[in-house]
């Protein structure tokens, strides 16, 4: 439809010398031909010559010449021998004549013209010339499709001689179609060729057509291929078309060598290859992935990847798939670091590695490549020499730079928590001797086995190190008291020194200990090195097989810890703790209404100890929680047995901060009145003003619990504290004891005697009892007295005795 709208209208001439025909044949093709009219022979053939009609009407009836010669005329013109002619007859006309021009292909109009008739006559050559032009161009196109189409076309007898070829030039085979004609297909392509396909052509000729490729040689001996299709065109027709492939075939083999290099190339790298296609299904694995990830070629190939590639972190858990992920962002994806691969059989390899997405010619993912390899062993030696690089290679014991960082991370800890830490250099007495005498191979054995042994006799965080040669350092963290780092001192030359068998060899060993603290005696790295140094010196000056602390003052403190501790161990047979009383007194009749109950610590050399000589130790080690248990005890029975005797009298016992904060501080003291009998109003527990002000809310939680008990509370040395009178309406306190430093200056120094007449009169005021400290004097007694105070504690009235005196001065 889109051709017939676009060719130019049909051209039609009229070749009448009568107006009349023209008229009618004008108003039968209206609006659908050009109408052309010529009068005259001459002029008609001119105007047909140029106007090159589709369909000419002659007028053959015109009385003064003859129709018939313009009709031959017209025939004889080489353009117009193809353009039907349509005769105008009249109704006479000669039936022979016009059996002449129809056998010419004429056809006939006998006048007068019908429009009708005229019409349809003229639309049926229009459509015949049409049809016949649309075959005559077919046939053209065909044949200039035959022979300028890439592709060779030939046609066969029953004898495979041929019958025709496109091959006008000859450029397929060497012969042009025109020589080729009648040969035979053996002569005609060619004897290699002809034996390439003589099998195909022989089922062709039985009526089996053939489609298949071919190697085929030019006259040059130039190869090429070729797709050949044998197609029966009847019994004795066969026709052969003959397409060049060589392109194609030479791009499938550089294909094929290419991806045949490829398989070599990816077969032969030292790391695994997995490929998948855009779903992430495995499409090609390498022996070397084979071999890591346990699966076969045959077992892998369409699995999912993240089944055959199942990654793990360190920990465990599932990783993603780096393969989706590449796809899912067009973009490389390297494995965690991290990584590690679980084997088929359940075995982890660490492995490193990334995978890519392979683009297709429209830049989408068609697939992508993981390429990864086992670093198992080097990470495992990476860990090694990470190892190697903080540890001694002898011992295996950390070195110096592993130890310098632990001490600084161990020194911060301790400045937040308030800790102490403790460093002890210890150096192994004349090992050099073994070492000339015995080798160093037997020296090295040694050190490891004294390695051994320090790391035994450590707790789980401290650190032994090896310094070189036979210095060893010990990192002690979180020290509670300064006799654990002479305990563990003393622990580990021990064990050095006890016998070493290498064989049958026995060697006796010693070792020299100094020891530094912090904060006690240092206060950063450098300075604890030092003073453990110096204090290892001084161990060597004095014999060797020594500990020694670097502070004479704390190896004092020490030595008097460790005479305390065993002292208390073994305080119960020996009697090395005592209890000493101090009377109170009330001055209005010299009557004993109460004692205090003074801890006495016996030496082994027979001194006698005051508190102030011990106490501050005893607090600082945390030995004043067994030493309280001990006086406490001991005061509730000799109360109860005083109370026996008929002796009314307050046994006041002092508790420490420590024995305040201690959680089952009530039920010991329940448990031990208990035990003993004593009556509870008859227990005063006296507190400094320091512990009411450590926590508030703990200590008053405290003291309501042993009032509930029944005991008294009275504050001791009262009037030194810096906040004491906040806490007098707060806590549960029933006396007041004026501290002696007060009592001492009142009659020499007004400012202490008017703190005195204040606590006084506060105390009166707040029905509060009191107790004044430290009276030496009868003047001091006076004036107390007179103040209104009436209980009183002192030399004038009597020094701390023993319970022996006690007892005496009672009866």
């Amino acid at each position: 439809m889109f051709n017939e709208r676009l060719r130019e209208p049909e051209r039609i001439l009229i070749i009448d010398d009568s107006p009349s025909n023209a008229r009618v044949v004008a108003e039968a093709l209206r609006g659908q031909a050009e109408v052309h009219h010529a009068s005259g022979e001459r002029a008609a053939l001119g105007m047909a010559r140029s106007l090159k009609p589709d369909l000419i009407l002659l007028d053959i009836a015109v009385p003064d010449r003859d129709g018939r010669a313009v009709y031959h005329a017209l025939k004889a013109m080489p353009q117009l021998r193809d353009v039907p002619i349509i005769c105008i007859t009249g109704q006479d006309a000669d039936d022979e004549q016009l059996q002449a021009l129809g056998m010419d292909g004429a056809d006939f109009l006998r006048q007068p013209l019908s429009v009708q008739e005229t019409r349809a006559r003229i639309q049926t050559h229009l459509t015949l010339q049409r049809k016949a032009r649309l075959l005559e161009r077919a046939a053209q196109d065909m044949s200039d499709m035959r022979r300028y189409f890439p592709v060779f076309i030939a046609y066969w007898n029953a004898d495979l001689r041929n019958i025709s070829c496109n091959d006008a030039e000859g450029c397929w085979f060497g012969l042009p179609a025109a020589d080729m004609a009648g040969l035979h297909a053996r002569d005609a392509l060619g004897a290699d060729n002809y034996r390439a396909m003589a099998e195909p052509l022989r089922q062709a000729l039985a009526g089996s057509d053939a489609l298949f490729e071919s190697r085929f040689s030019r006259p040059d001996g130039e190869a090429w291929y070729g797709r050949v299709a044998l197609i029966s065109r009847g019994a004795n027709v066969l026709m052969m078309s003959i397409s060049d492939v060589t392109d194609d075939k030479r791009t499938q083999h550089a294909l094929f060598d290419e991806r045949e290099r490829a398989r070599v190339t990816l077969n032969a790298l030292a790391d695994a290859v997995i490929a998948t296609d855009d779903d992430g299904r495995v499409t090609f694995l390498n022996p070397i992935a084979e071999s890591l990830t346990g699966w076969q070629f045959d077992d892998a190939l369409n699995q999912p990847v993240d089944k055959v590639l199942l990654l793990r972190n360190s920990q465990g858990r599932a990783l993603p798939s780096p393969t989706h992920l590449a796809l899912a962002e067009r973009r490389t994806v390297g494995l965690a670091l991290d990584c590690e691969l679980q084997q088929r059989d359940g075995g982890l390899l660490a492995v490193v590695g990334r995978a890519a997405p392979v683009m297709d010619h429209a830049g989408r993912p068609g697939g992508a490549v993981v390429v990864f390899h086992d670093v198992s062993e080097a990470r495992a030696m990476a860990v090694r020499m990470t190892h190697l690089a903080y540890h001694d290679a002898l011992t295996n014991l950390p070195n110096r730079i592993l130890l310098q960082d632990r001490l600084l991370q161990a020194l911060q800890q301790a400045e937040q928590s308030g800790e102490r830490l403790g460093l002890l250099m210890l150096d192994l007495d004349h090992f050099q001797l073994i070492n000339d005498s015995m080798g160093h191979a037997v020296g090295d054995q040694l050190l490891q086995l004294v390695a051994l042994r320090l790391q035994q006799g450590l707790r789980p965080g401290d650190t032994v190190s090896r310094q070189g040669g036979d210095e060893f350092i010990i990192l002690m963290p979180g020290l509670g008291t300064i006799e654990q780092a002479g305990m563990l001192s003393e622990k580990l030359r021990r064990l050095v020194a006890e016998p070493f068998r290498l064989g049958e060899s026995r060697y006796d060993l010693s070792a020299s200990v100094g020891i530094s603290l912090y904060p006690d005696d240092s206060r950063d790295a450098d300075e604890l090195y030092r003073h453990a140094d110096a204090a290892l010196y001084h161990a060597k000056q004095q014999g060797r097989n020594h500990c020694r602390f670097f502070s004479g003052e704390i190896e004092d403190a020490l030595l008097t810890r460790q005479a305390l501790e065993r002292h208390f161990r073994m305080g119960a047979k020996q009697e090395s703790f005592l209890v000493y009383y101090q009377p109170k007194v009330d001055v209005e009749d010299l009557s004993t209404v109460g004692v205090e109950a003074l801890m006495r610590w016996r030496k082994e050399d027979g001194d006698i100890l005051a508190p102030a000589e011990f106490i501050p130790l005893a607090e600082k080690t945390g030995l004043i929680l067994p030493l309280g248990q001990l006086v406490l005890r001991q005061a509730c029975l000799d109360g109860k047995r005083w109370h026996d005797a008929g002796c009314d009298l307050h046994v006041a016992v002092n508790v420490s901060a420590m024995q305040i904060a201690e959680a089952g501080f009530c039920e010991q003291l329940r448990a031990t009145l208990k035990e003993t009998g004593m009556a509870p109003d008859r227990l005063q527990l006296e507190l400094t003003e320091s512990v009411l002000a450590r926590d508030v809310e703990l200590t008053m939680a405290m003291l309501s619990e042993l009032k509930s008990l029944g005991v008294s509370i009275a504050i001791d040395d009262f009037g030194t504290g810096y906040s004491s009178l906040s806490y007098l309406k707060s806590f549960p306190i029933d006396v007041l004891k004026i501290d002696q430093s007060f009592v001492r200056d009142m009659l020499s120094d007004t400012s202490s005697g008017a703190i005195v007449a204040a606590i006084v009169r506060m105390a009166q005021a707040m029905g509060l009892s009191l107790v004044a400290e430290g009276v030496e004097s009868a003047e001091q007694a006076h004036a107390l007295a007179r103040q209104g105070v009436r209980i009183m504690q002192g030399f004038y009235y009597g020094k701390p005795m023993p319970v022996e005196e006690m007892d005496r001065r009672l009866s």
